[in-house]
């Protein structure tokens, strides 16, 4: 009998044997556990919502859902076209809700001669005493928009209707350009 040729065999059986155990207890350890999470989504109406208001501007648009809103503004040359109460902003719930305006974007963009025919496009949120909540004004410096900072967030009371007030003014040599504005009213 040789005492080399078991050893080795053996040596051979026991590397395989080794290599195997530890495979299993790799593929073992990499998993711990599961969890699983079910999430349920409702569609319900927006609470926050746009009304038009008593000076909603003739071809402007009010989405079906009240969510969203095209307002066409205008601008004269050399002065401040005020609108009133072009929109509302209303709580439709039976308990208060926080919003925010955000800036999306402005075109046209800043750099682009075209920015110069502005002066400002103010949005001033009104509560219904008519006391100013927040303002959101874009403003120009020649070729280049101010854009608004974010506002903090404004708590609408439940069942209340806020006023959105807006200013235009255009530079006193004003073409005929215009300016895209596009804001978000986040919704906490």
């Amino acid at each position: 009998m040789n005492l080399r040729k078991i050893r080795s065999a053996k040596s051979v059986k026991f590397i395989i044997l080794l290599a195997l155990a530890t495979l299993i207890a790799t593929a073992s350890a990499a998993v711990y556990y599961s969890e699983i999470m079910q999430p349920s989504v409702t569609i319900t109406g927006a609470t926050i919502i746009f009304v038009s208001g008593n000076d909603f501007p003739t071809g402007s648009t009010l989405g079906s859902n009240s969510t969203w809103v095209s307002l066409a503004l205008k601008a004269y040359p050399n002065a401040t076209l005020t609108y009133d109460q072009p929109l509302n902003i209303s709580n439709t719930d039976s308990a208060s809700h926080n919003f925010r305006l955000r800036n999306i974007s402005v075109t046209p963009a800043s750099g682009t001669s075209s920015v110069s025919n502005f002066t400002a496009i103010n949005f001033v949120v009104e509560n219904t005493a008519g006391v100013a909540q927040a303002s959101f004004n874009y403003t120009t410096t020649g070729t280049t928009w101010n854009v608004p900072t974010t506002t903090s967030y404004l708590t609408l009371p439940a069942n209340t209707q806020w006023i959105l007030y807006v200013q235009t003014q255009a530079a006193p040599s004003a073409n005929a350009v215009t300016a895209n504005l596009q804001i978000s009213v986040d919704v906490q």
